[in-house]
């Protein structure tokens, strides 16, 4: 599965789905510094990651993913930032239905997991901020709610 692009699938009769990967130098601000796009594949933007020089990083480098259906124009892609700093943050997927429910970013996810089994993996979908679902305690004590 590295190096493949396998980032394709259909859902219902919207067209198809494309996923690819961005890497930022500075995930808060993706203009300042290199950035990166339509990315094929985990293990691309991996080594890109990797090979942004520590000393010249503005900020906290991040890779994200982005979600396009095919047929729709671009500002309506999805695009958020998964890994940033030492953590992988699944819990943002869940504020979006197309990227929460989609085996096809979920899979990128666990690429990037396998892929930097160094991060620590960070979902809050669990937490007391969304009532009736258990766990989300790492989150919880970060915030202290």
């Amino acid at each position: 599965m590295a190096g493949t692009s396998i980032k394709k699938g259909k859902t219902g009769n919207k067209g198809e789905l494309v996923i690819r990967f961005t890497v930022a130098e500075c995930g808060e601000i993706h203009s300042l510094g290199e950035y990166h796009e339509d990315i094929k594949t985990a293990k691309e933007a991996a080594a890109i990651y990797r090979n942004i020089p520590p000393e010249r990083r503005h900020g906290i480098p991040a890779i994200g993913i982005k979600v396009h259906r095919r047929g729709q124009l671009p500002y309506e892609d999805i695009q958020i930032d998964i890994l940033s700093g030492g953590e992988i943050h699944t819990g943002m997927l869940h504020y979006d239905p197309e990227t929460e429910n989609n085996p096809l970013v979920w899979k990128a996810v666990e690429e990037l997991k396998r892929l930097f089994p160094e991060k620590e993996v960070a979902d809050f979908k669990n937490s007391r901020v969304f009532p009736g679902r258990e766990g989300g305690k790492r989150w919880q004590e970060k915030t202290n709610i």
